[in-house]
């Protein structure tokens, strides 16, 4: 897939699922009110990246990204010890879709890269 086809995917598929659920107010105070950003990761051979944020209980926020090969994907949060996922997806190249919070965290989405090439995720985060 080529880099403008990439970009146009997530741009396309981001929007529509921003339009799908609105924008999210009135959010508690230390607590991501508009997160709108565009990344890039270069993804090591058996590595990850992480695009971290916080958010309120309730709180949603749209993610698209597109890989230039399959990635294991998921949006996590640490209590204590442990590792939540509220989400997973293995072998994912691509995803568009809104994350609601069930509750205030700090939450990262994740890559992780199980080839012995470099892999590039390209996506966006909007409110």
């Amino acid at each position: 897939m080529t880099r403008t086809l990439a970009a146009g995917i997530v741009a396309v598929a981001l929007a529509g699922a921003v339009a799908a659920q609105g924008v999210e107010k009135g959010v508690e105070k230390g607590v991501d009110k508009r997160v709108d950003k565009a990344f890039t990761h270069s993804v090591r051979p058996r590595g990850l990246a992480e695009e971290c944020f916080k958010l309120a209980g309730g709180q949603s926020i749209g993610y698209a990204f597109a890989s230039s090969a399959p990635v294991d994907f998921n949006i996590h949060f640490h209590r204590g010890n442990d590792v939540v996922y509220p989400v997973k997806a293995d072998g994912a190249q691509s995803a568009a879709d809104r994350f609601t919070a069930p509750s205030t965290e700090e939450y990262c989405l994740m890559w992780t890269n199980r080839t012995l090439e470099m892999v590039t995720v390209k996506g966006r985060l909007a409110p």
